[in-house]
């Protein structure tokens, strides 16, 4: 434990309908070593009779908040949770998600320890239908093209401030993508740190991991729009060269072709594709990267 004075971190934790699983993560930052924190929960419209009783009574718990809200979507809530936090630091979990009892000294010890890194983010428990260790290295050149952290981070309050929070439009998801490749258009890279302590429930989370992969060409041409500059070819090179050589999932050559293949194809058959892609689990290998797209053409009836 640091024993210098405490920081204060503001976790924004946005609700709704979340039922008795709220519970688990709103004990999971009670149980956390680093004593100078507020949660501030955000209740994004619930109906739910359980899920309105727990929030009810958690009023009375010293160092939560509760923000009531009608049902305007992750990122405004988020946005208002965040915009209400008092600490100098925030770290943003989901209701149905949960973290280790180290996570917010761990994730503050290093973003103090290494100055050039802006945020923080941690290996990923995968819970629920599916459960798995998922390990991602921070490479902004593959960022542009694939969500690949998780959207819990730890960043300062000051920073989120000065770019805008989440776009609170993008209520399809994604919105915490957008905000990394807008934090990385100025330089401001994550940092991953090697230890799990993010459990990503996937049981709850179906349905918007769902619904964002069917709008994923929508979602993606959307956040090129916003950035022409950033995904300008000229500068899309001089990206690749700096991070060429730094640690990815996949080999970064080969989101060339699929940049033309978003600017070139129908939304329906850019998501069909990423979909196919994602659930075969091998994405963007050359012979197999190429029978996707000839099975894409097929099923939307692009090719005869």
């Amino acid at each position: 434990m640091n024993e210098d004075k405490q920081e204060l971190i503001s976790i924004i934790i946005p609700c709704f309908n979340s039922g008795i699983i709220l519970k688990r993560a709103i004990d999971s930052v009670l149980k956390q070593t680093w004593k100078e924190k507020e949660i501030i929960l955000v209740n994004d419209g619930s109906t739910d009779s359980q899920t309105l009783d727990l929030i009810k009574n958690l009023k009375k718990i010293k160092d939560i908040f509760i923000i009531n809200q009608e049902n305007l979507g992750l990122p405004k809530a988020r946005n208002n949770g965040a915009n209400l936090a008092k600490g100098s630091y925030l770290f943003f979990l989901d209701s149905d998600d949960w973290i280790e009892p180290e996570t917010l000294e761990l994730m503050y010890n290093r973003i103090k320890e290494i100055k050039e890194i802006s945020y923080i983010f941690s290996d990923i428990i995968i819970e629920g239908k599916v459960q798995k260790l998922v390990k991602k290295e921070y490479n902004f050149f593959e960022q542009l093209f694939l969500n690949q952290l998780p959207y819990s981070i730890f960043l300062s309050k000051d920073m989120w401030i000065k770019y805008g929070g989440y776009d609170e439009s993008m209520k399809s998801g994604y919105e915490d993508w957008e905000f990394n490749i807008r934090l990385g258009s100025h330089n401001l890279y994550g940092n991953r740190l090697p230890k799990a302590l993010f459990h990503y429930n996937v049981s709850n989370a179906g349905m918007l991991l769902s619904k964002s992969s069917k709008n994923h060409a929508q979602i993606i041409k959307n956040i090129i729009s916003r950035n022409p500059n950033l995904y300008g070819i000229k500068n899309l090179i001089k990206i690749w060269l700096k991070w060429r050589q730094k640690s990815s999932s996949y080999p970064l050559i080969i989101f060339f072709p699929w940049y033309l293949i978003i600017k070139i194809f129908p939304s329906m058959f850019v998501s069909n594709l990423f979909i196919l892609m994602r659930n075969t689990k091998w994405l963007f290998t050359r012979n197999q990267f190429l029978i996707s797209i000839k099975n894409i053409f097929v099923k939307n009836s692009l090719l005869k």
